[in-house]
């Protein structure tokens, strides 16, 4: 997580909350203003089995601040001087573990709370607070705060409550999942407005109730908990802001969702103050249209640049377009999505279906990825193995590979037809027949393909100058610097330049020399990167090693009874022995995070043997096959727990 920007004072002093208006930086505090607050106070745990007039008490001990979406509310380190409650909007709790890295604990809404526990040791701030959005509080300083607790017995009892659920959280071991309740889906064109419906049912079958707000007089398909409302009339924006408030925190009591679903209309105006209510916005734009919503979006952040860490590209695209445009120079939150559009309905396991089902996870909280091990020819097996999950209705978010793991990882993350991958890299890949008839002719043709510089025009010839950022399906591959010693994770930049990186053979190949580092195959310290999935955020990672069983065909002998007449290795062969088995024990060495493994019996393919890929093809998804009602259980619990 990225280091949270620097503390600034709130927009407006503390103002006490009182029965008489009040002036603020945006407006007045009005008696009627006064009785929303009491009701916030009432969804507080802190307020739980409160009398009127003790929640009046609580009101008038409690001051209000508000802060502007990427404000720093406390730091974590500081003096503890306020017991905080959500009013409105969202804020980030994080922890700094240390150089720059910051883990977060949680996100809180209206009536959640944090900094009792400063109070109550007199100590200092144990997280970092930070503004989703624009964030309302009401605050309870230490003194107000220690006379509550000697006059108030529920609210005391209330507060030790609040943290005896806490502890049992925490102890429970189970992690903290953040998902966006209010996501706006802002139009460009007639095809974009398709995508709320759709992802309702895509939603709706997982049993979360939803509410859709829009701006347009639609008939909506009638589905099982989703809800279609439109927008009112307005007098004036005030009553619209107004109305919007007071309805999205009604919706948000009885909805796992709310989806906004407007216009690009009003970006000077209208739809800025409509935005700044979401937790995220996505921007639907079809790709013919990139450059008109990126000059859309300009104008709306000079009008509020608060929104634009929240903002999402949703890429709609066409089956034929492999690749979706970049957000440019438009600093905004990631990743963007890409969405296939077919013209029926998704069907179980095509693009459309998983494109539509990845912003389902999204929505719901959760990711689910695959680590592709490396393993040379046998990493075709891969290739069977995503074609059965596929098949058989499982959705990867994340990718990740090492080596040939990350060739195969990206032809998944880039649409392609698995079936239609293995030919094209079973034809590329084995030797000419007046070189295969060779003695080794795989292992020279190979050693050509990195001296000659082959590899990079035949990624090339497939993948262009296409960055990962473009892909279907976020992408990460494993290289390691020489210089530092160090693994290198790659998820943005050149594809053909991140998977030369991870292939590049040590000795075969020469180091990449880029950026002051010497860069060579992933394999030698990661060879199965589940790791970097777990770190990128996976609740779920499927692990594939192609490589867990070694081969006996070393050098000659097949069986243990032929292991006395050793042949004297050839020194092509010693090299690709030993690549295969230091793999081999870095991939046993570094499996704590793989949720579900998957091990394709590759051991009767050399490391050089491209010519036998549907047999690979074959055995990676029979392996797939074994266990694909695990992953569908996995991810059916996933669901039902956000």
């Amino acid at each position: 997580m990225s280091s949270p920007p620097e503390s600034r004072s709130p927009l407006v002093d503390e103002v006490p909350l009182t029965n008489v208006p009040v002036e603020t930086g945006s407006g007045t505090v009005t008696p009627g203003h006064q009785l929303s607050i009491q009701r916030i106070w009432r969804r507080s745990r802190l307020a739980f089995g409160l009398a009127p007039e003790q929640l009046e008490l609580l009101a008038s001990n409690a001051t209000t601040l508000r802060f502007a979406a990427g404000e720093t509310i406390c730091r974590q380190g500081e003096p503890g001087r306020h017991l905080y409650i959500v009013a409105r909007g969202r804020l980030k709790l994080s922890i700094d573990r240390g150089r720059g890295q910051y883990q977060l604990l949680d996100f809180l809404s209206t009536g959640d709370h944090f900094g009792e526990i400063t109070l109550l040791t007199d100590g200092r701030y144990l997280a970092t607070a930070v503004a989703a959005t624009d964030v309302e509080l009401l605050a309870i300083d230490h003194e107000h705060f220690q006379t509550l607790m000697l006059t108030v017995p529920l609210f005391a009892a209330n507060v030790s409550r609040s943290l005896g659920f806490q502890l049992r959280y925490e102890a429970s071991g189970r992690r903290r999942r953040w998902h966006p309740r209010i996501v706006a889906l802002v139009n460009s064109t007639l095809r974009t407005q398709q995508l709320a419906g759709a992802l309702c049912e895509v939603l709706s079958e997982s049993g979360r109730k939803l509410c859709v707000l829009s701006d347009r007089d639609v008939r909506w398909p009638a589905m099982h908990d989703v809800r279609y409302e439109q927008f009112p009339p307005y007098p004036d924006r005030t009553a619209r802001e107004r109305w919007l408030e007071e309805r999205l925190a009604h919706l948000l009591e009885r909805n796992h969702q709310v989806l906004v679903d407007v216009t690009q209309r009003g970006l000077e105006d209208e739809l800025p103050a409509l935005l700044s209510a979401c937790d995220q916005i996505w921007w639907l734009v079809e790709p013919r249209f990139a450059d008109a919503s990126r000059e859309n979006l300009r104008r709306l952040f000079a009008v509020d640049p608060a929104l634009a860490p929240r903002t999402h590209f949703v890429w709609i695209q066409e089956e034929l377009d492999r690749f979706a445009p970049c957000a440019g120079d438009l600093e905004i939150g990631r990743p963007d999505f890409k969405v296939v559009w077919g013209e029926g309905p998704a069907t179980p396991g095509s693009q459309h279906d998983q494109s539509l089902r990845r912003l389902a996870h999204h929505l719901q909280g959760f990711r689910v990825g695959i680590a592709l091990g490396g393993g040379g020819a046998r990493g075709l097996a891969h290739l069977g193995v995503l074609d059965e999950l596929s098949r058989a209705g499982v959705v990867f978010d994340l990718v990740a590979g090492t080596s040939i793991g990350s060739l195969m990882g990206a032809a998944y993350a880039a649409g392609w037809s698995l079936d239609d991958a293995l030919d094209r890299f079973s034809e590329d890949l084995t030797p000419p027949r007046w070189l295969g008839a060779l003695p080794r002719g795989n292992q020279w043709f190979l050693w050509l393909m990195f001296r000659l510089r082959a590899w990079e025009r035949l990624l090339r010839r497939y993948a262009g100058d296409t960055r990962i950022e473009q892909l279907r399906v976020p992408l990460a591959t494993m290289t390691v610097d020489l210089v530092e010693g160090r693994e290198v994770v790659r998820d943005q930049g050149d594809v053909v330049q991140a998977i030369l990186e991870s292939i590049n053979l040590p000795i075969i190949a020469r180091p990449i020399l880029r950026d002051g580092m010497a860069l060579v195959d992933g394999g030698v310290l990661n060879n199965l990167p589940a790791d970097v999935l777990a770190r990128q955020g996976a609740d779920l990672v499927v692990g594939v090693d192609v490589g867990a069983r070694l081969s006996r065909g070393f050098p000659g002998a097949k069986t243990a009874s032929a292991a006395r007449r050793l042949q004297r290795p050839r020194l092509w062969d010693t090299v690709l022995r030993v690549n295969e088995v230091q793999e081999y024990h870095v991939t046993a060495q570094r499996t704590q995070a793989v949720d579900v493994w998957i091990t394709p019996d590759t051991s009767f393919c050399e490391f050089a043997d491209f010519s036998r890929g549907r047999e690979l093809f074959e055995v990676g998804a029979a392996a797939a096959r074994a266990v694909v009602p695990e992953i569908l259980q996995l991810v059916a619990e996933l669901e039902r727990s956000a």
